[in-house]
């Protein structure tokens, strides 16, 4: 009997104690809104853009653009991992980190006191979106952690309060980062967590559904990869996704998964959201990436996270 009621006890403080770790939220959204005052709203006088190259684990280098409020610090980081491809280039990270291209993030956290690197990164091995990492390989991931290890060498920056932010494949790269070192909080937009999570495609769904949902709704993971990707993350995380973005069903597998495993995740979910709407305009030739309401709104709860995460 006595045993009986420890495990009930043992139940009922997990079925108390896991919606403080884990929640999702849905948000309404959807409403284009015009972005021109959100390019370079900070003067390059009071913080001009440091163009910087981080030696990697096997000799290469990533280059990185940093900007950072004024005085002596110690400030807290944001660190932003761009969606794939790899390799984008010095050119395109100044853009990013000066908000050339009306996309709100970066330049919003320079205001509110961060310091902002945006980040390249290699290109991914070409096994597929959905294959694991090879234990002896060096890869986009290493170069994740290159650029951490720098960033905490910084002597203005506070080593305690650095939050990673990963869009599309750059959010494959920060699961696997926090699941190598721990950090502040971490922020996943859209994250495209195939090789992550082990995701695999099935078929299934009516020829006439969008392209994205036939790929990502009925897939499957390798849980046994998944469990134990998962197990060592000790960071809290945030995960931002859109109705529009077929990985919304991939980044439910992840936000559960998580939550099963006790770690501190929240996902909050914006109606109409498109695939990575939580940056906003990125200035990609040929695609539709408006400002929408969720964007502001996904930024405000970014900013609360980073501020609170524990």
């Amino acid at each position: 009997m006595v045993m009986r009621t420890a495990a009930f006890l043992t139940l009922l403080w997990a079925a108390i104690a896991l919606p403080a770790l884990a929640e999702i939220r849905n948000n309404p959204g959807g409403k284009e809104l015009p972005h021109d005052k959100y390019i370079r709203v900070v003067s390059e006088t009071d913080s001009p853009v440091q163009q910087i190259y981080i030696k990697t684990k096997d000799g290469l280098y990533v280059a990185a653009a940093l900007r950072k409020p004024k005085g002596n610090g110690p400030f807290p980081v944001l660190i932003h991992f761009h969606g794939a491809p790899g390799g984008r280039g010095m050119e395109q990270l100044t853009g990013w980190s000066r908000g050339s291209t009306g996309g709100p993030v970066w330049e919003r956290f320079l205001k509110d006191g961060y310091v902002v690197v945006v980040s390249d990164y290699r290109a991914a091995p070409r096994r597929g979106m959905g294959a694991p990492m090879l234990a002896d390989e060096i890869t986009y991931v290493d170069d994740g952690l290159a650029v951490v290890d720098y960033v905490r060498a910084l002597p203005y920056v506070d080593k305690s309060r650095i939050t990673v932010y990963g869009v599309s494949l750059g959010g494959n790269l920060v699961a696997h980062l926090i699941a190598r070192t721990t950090l502040h909080a971490a922020v996943l937009g859209a994250p495209a967590v195939m090789g992550f999570l082990g995701v695999r495609t099935t078929p299934g769904l009516a020829a006439n559904a969008p392209a994205e949902e036939r790929r990502w709704k009925n897939a499957t993971i390798d849980e046994e990869l998944a469990r134990t990707n998962i197990q060592s993350i000790q960071t809290p995380v945030l995960i931002l996704v859109g109705t529009a973005d077929g990985l919304i069903h991939v980044d439910r597998m992840l936000h559960d998964r998580m939550a099963q495993a006790g770690k501190s995740v929240r996902m909050e979910i914006y109606e109409n959201g498109y695939h990575d709407f939580c940056i906003g305009p990125q200035g990609h030739a040929g695609r539709k990436e408006p400002l929408l309401d969720a964007t502001l709104d996904a930024l405000e709860k970014t900013l609360a996270f980073a501020r609170d995460a524990k």
